[in-house]
């Protein structure tokens, strides 16, 4: 009990967080974190979105390209993505930062399963209304634009909320290529205050905070619109 009391309750080890300065730093990080996750979020679902079509198109080149991007992004660990794109881009000098290599990184990655979850909702439009918009003489490319994709992308919402939040969560691995992200600055307290257990519980609170909260939109989400798209994937293991 002694050893279970200075190992976990003990003040010493949470008076850092009494400390103004330590929430600034977390909350730094927290930025960095956020915008990792935004770059990544908005890049991969324009990829997402041309892979998806590139895929679904009927010239077996373009469908192909789509294909062999998909499959073999989706293989590859997202850890060994990032360590990757990592020596890539200083090896290349393409100017990105370590934010902007790990931006690169995740927004390669979750592209891949974008395009998947897109495919997927494109895929639950009844062939009834592509056939309709088609007899009307609308091209594929109108048919895609006006009758397909706004309903499309509106079912996905709910699948496309969920791999937000595993994206928010993979941006923590970040920190293996020295990104000051959330994961990082903590690190950096416990190094100094000697106290992991509890840097790691309260950066695991504040992750929970808000993949949570996402996650709650997502289930309201579902509620109304009366289900969700789900797109097939490699399990993820970290």
């Amino acid at each position: 009990m002694d050893l279970l009391y200075q190992q976990l309750l003990a003040p010493k080890k949470w008076s850092a967080f009494l400390d103004l300065g330590i929430w600034r730093f977390l909350w730094a990080g927290l930025s960095v974190t956020l915008q990792i996750a935004a770059a990544s979020i908005v890049l991969s679902l324009i990829l997402g979105l041309l892979l998806a079509v590139m895929r679904s198109s009927r010239l077996p080149v373009i469908s192909w390209i789509a294909v062999v991007y998909i499959e073999v992004v989706r293989a590859l660990p997202v850890l060994f993505m990032i360590f990757f794109t990592w020596v890539v881009a200083s090896r290349a000098g393409l100017g990105l930062n370590l934010v902007g290599q790990a931006s690169l990184a995740l927004t390669i990655y979750t592209a891949a399963i974008n395009a998947e979850i897109i495919r997927a909702g494109i895929a639950s439009i009844e062939r009834g209304q592509v056939e309709a918009s088609r007899s009307l003489g609308m091209t594929y490319t109108q048919t895609m634009r006006y009758v397909v994709l706004p309903q499309a992308l509106r079912r996905m919402v709910p699948a496309q909320v969920s791999q937000i939040i595993t994206l928010i969560k993979d941006t923590s691995l970040a920190a293996v290529i020295g990104v000051g992200d959330l994961t990082r600055r903590a690190q950096i307290i416990y190094q100094s205050e000697f106290n992991p257990i509890q840097s790691l519980f309260v950066v695991a609170l504040i992750y929970f905070a808000i993949n949570y909260s996402l996650s709650l939109l997502t289930r309201r989400w579902e509620l109304a619109i009366g289900g969700t798209v789900q797109a097939v994937g490699p399990s993820r293991d970290h």
